[in-house]
C-alpha cells in the first residue's frame, strides 16, 4: 500500500476549517431528513415500476417504460442510500449504518466486496496504475497513462458507453466473485471482521434473491417470460450507463491527474485526491439531487466520512482553500462538458503512444 506524505499544511487547514464549519453550523456532518426524504423517493422509484409490471402492466411500450423508470431508481438507490451507508455517513452506529448499507443486495451487488474495492482500493490510492482497481478493466479500456496501449484502445471513446451499458449486469455476474477470491489472498480481507465463509454466504443469497424477485417471481405469477427478460436489460441498461457515466466523470477525465507512485508519494493523501479527482454540474440540484451529491467528489474524496447532503456548503470551504495554497480544484461547469472531457481522455489514452 503506498504510503503519501503523513499531512500537509492544506491538508491540517481545510480539516480545521470544514470542522469549525459544521460545529458553528451546530451540524455532525452525518445525515439529515434530506438524506431520509431521499432515500424513501429512490426506493419508490426503484420498486413502484415493477409492482406495476407484477400488477399486469405488460405490453411492450409499458414494459420499457416501468423498467426504465426501475433502472433509474436502480441507479438512484445505489448512489442516494446505499453509497453512504457504506461509507458509515448516514448514523453514529455502524450497525445501523451496515443495515442500511444491505440495501446493496437488492442492486445485486456485494457488501464486501464494495467496501474493499470502493472504500478501501478507490478512496486511499485515486487513479493510481496496480492499486485502484475503478481503473482497471483488464485490457478492455486504457485509462492511466502507464497501462500498456493495445490497438483496439483507438476506439476506446467509441466502445465505451456500450461496456458501461453492461456495468450492473457484470456486477451480477461476475465481478463480486472474482474479488471475492482476488481481495482473500491480499490482507484486504484479512482486515475485515468477516470470514470467508460469511461472505461466500451473503454473496450468494444476495445474487439468489436478485434472481428470485426480478426474474422467478413475475415468470411464477404468470408474466410473459420474454417480457421478463427485456424488461431487466432495459433496467440494467439504463442503470449500468448512469452508475458507469457518474463515477467516470469524477476521476477520468482530462482536467484529472493519473500519476505514477513515485509522484504521487510526494503528496499527502487530500492533495492527492485534489488532483485526481474532478466536479461536475454543481450549480444543478437535480444533478446534485439525483446523484446523491457525486458530482460533488472533490469534497466527498477530502471528506468521505461527512454525508453528501453537506458537500454544497463545505465545497465554498474547499474551493477557497485550495485556491490559497495553489491547488487545482477541477471541476465542470456542466455535465456536458464532463462528458466531453471524460471522452476526450479516452480518445487520448487511445491513441498515446505507450
Amino acid at each position: 500500500m503506498l504510503r503519501f506524505k503523513s499531512t500537509s499544511d492544506f491538508q491540517k487547514e481545510v480539516r480545521k476549517r470544514v470542522r469549525t464549519y459544521l460545529k458553528e453550523e451546530g451540524k455532525s456532518g452525518l445525515a439529515d431528513y434530506r438524506y431520509y426524504m431521499k432515500a424513501v423517493l429512490n426506493l419508490a422509484m426503484y420498486l413502484v415500476p415493477f409492482i406495476l409490471f407484477l400488477t399486469g402492466y405488460t405490453s411492450f411500450l409499458m414494459t420499457t417504460v416501468l423498467w426504465a423508470i426501475t433502472g433509474i431508481g436502480m441507479a438512484g438507490v445505489g448512489m442516494n442510500v446505499m453509497h453512504d451507508a457504506i461509507h458509515n455517513t448516514v448514523t453514529r452506529s455502524e450497525w445501523v449504518n451496515r443495515k442500511i448499507g444491505a440495501v446493496i443486495y437488492m442492486l445485486a451487488g456485494n457488501s464486501y466486496t464494495w467496501r474493499v474495492q470502493h472504500n478501501v482500493k478507490h478512496h486511499t490510492h485515486t487513479n493510481l496504475d496496480g492499486h485502484d482497481d475503478d481503473i482497471e478493466t483488464g485490457s478492455m479500456f486504457r485509462f492511466h497513462p502507464e497501462q500498456e496501449l493495445k490497438p483496439k484502445h483507438k476506439y476506446q471513446h467509441i466502445y465505451a458507453p456500450f461496456a458501461y451499458a453492461l456495468m450492473t449486469w457484470k456486477w451480477l455476474l461476475e465481478k463480486d466473485f472474482k474479488q471475492v477470491v482476488q481481495y482473500n489472498k491480499s490482507d484486504l480481507f484479512k482486515a475485515k471482521d468477516q470470514t470467508l465463509g460469511m461472505v461466500w454466504t451473503k454473496l450468494i443469497v444476495g445474487k439468489g434473491a436478485h434472481f428470485a424477485v426480478f426474474y422467478i417471481l413475475p415468470i411464477a405469477l404468470g408474466l410473459p417470460w420474454y417480457m421478463v427478460l427485456w424488461g431487466n436489460m432495459v433496467m440494467h441498461v439504463v442503470a449500468g450507463l448512469i452508475l458507469s457515466f457518474t463515477f467516470q466523470l469524477a476521476h477520468v477525465v482530462d482536467k484529472a491527474e493519473f500519476p505514477t507512485e513515485d509522484e504521487a508519494k510526494d503528496n499527502s493523501l487530500l492533495e492527492h485526491q485534489l488532483k485526481t479527482t474532478a466536479n461536475f454540474s454543481t450549480k444543478s440540484k437535480l444533478v446534485t439531487w439525483y446523484t446523491g451529491g457525486l458530482n460533488f467528489q472533490v469534497e466527498h474524496h477530502l471528506f468521505p466520512t461527512i454525508n453528501h447532503v453537506h458537500y454544497p456548503k463545505i465545497a465554498e470551504i474547499v474551493r477557497k482553500t485550495a485556491e490559497e495554497f495553489k491547488l487545482p480544484y477541477n471541476e465542470y461547469r456542466t455535465t456536458v462538458e464532463a462528458l466531453k472531457g471524460h471522452f476526450a481522455h479516452l480518445k487520448n489514452m487511445g491513441q498515446a503512444m505507450a
